[in-house]
């Protein structure tokens, strides 16, 4: 009887610390670079369904306001990349033109101390907020076009930075230029230039000469993606008459 009691109040205080370790767990906060990967699929989730900019600009805050407590935590292992020249938290929500997380992660002063740090082709989060490349891509590769997976899920998410108030890329921008980024505008070209194999001479003289390359390449942006839907509207048309 004794011996049942002592395996009763075991088997009580192993349950109870289980379920102590599985709440812990659960409470676990997620690294910058988790949430950041769950905001863009709630986006492009977002873009598929309901298609509403209200709905995208609330995720990012969501997002945001996670982050901000991850910072405030004190935790710093999820805070820069994890390998040499690979890419940071900074540098993906900067990619992504998700200017509320950018504004989250720059409240650490271990970002900010690394604000410059560049990917292996050199791409800092200010060269990645230039060039705007979820907004813009099409005009830097235009293969993208034949790549359904790559190209339905950036027109998805489209009006998050084509409707949103605050256009996202140019509040990023400012909030990295506040934080002390170097604002190296021949180094962005020469990232756009390198990597964009596939536009024009015309595009690429462009390029060269602008003095706003986010300006210059979200307007080349625009351009190309107008006149690609243009091309699939025909083409729709075209196979309804037969």
């Amino acid at each position: 009887m004794i011996r049942s009691n002592l395996f009763a109040r075991a088997g009580t205080a192993l349950i109870a610390l289980l379920g102590v370790s599985a709440a812990c767990a659960a409470d676990a906060p997620r690294d910058p670079m988790a949430v950041i990967s769950a905001l863009a699929d709630r986006i492009y989730v977002v873009g598929e369904t309901s298609g509403k900019v209200a709905e995208m600009i609330a995720a990012e805050q969501q997002a945001a306001d996670e982050i901000r407590q991850y910072v405030a935590s004190g935790a710093t292992g999820g805070l820069l990349a994890q390998e040499k020249g690979k890419q940071s938290p900074l540098d993906a929500a900067a990619y992504m033109g998700y200017p509320n997380v950018v504004d989250a992660l720059l409240a650490s002063k271990l970002v900010k101390a690394h604000v410059n740090d560049g990917d292996e082709m050199g791409m800092t989060p200010w060269v990645a907020a230039n060039l705007s490349m979820k907004q813009v891509l099409w005009a830097c590769n235009a293969a993208v076009f034949d790549n359904p997976y790559k190209f339905v899920p950036m027109v998805v998410t489209q009006p998050f930075y084509l409707s949103n108030p605050v256009p996202p890329y140019k509040k990023t921008r400012e909030l990295l230029e506040k934080a002390g980024a170097s604002a190296d505008l021949a180094k962005a070209k020469d990232v756009w230039l390198t990597n964009c194999l596939s536009q024009s001479d015309q595009a690429k003289a462009k390029v060269r000469a602008s003095t706003d390359l986010q300006k210059t390449v979200q307007e080349m942006g625009a351009e190309t993606l107008a006149a690609k839907l243009v091309e699939l509207q025909q083409r729709a048309a075209q196979a309804q008459k037969k």
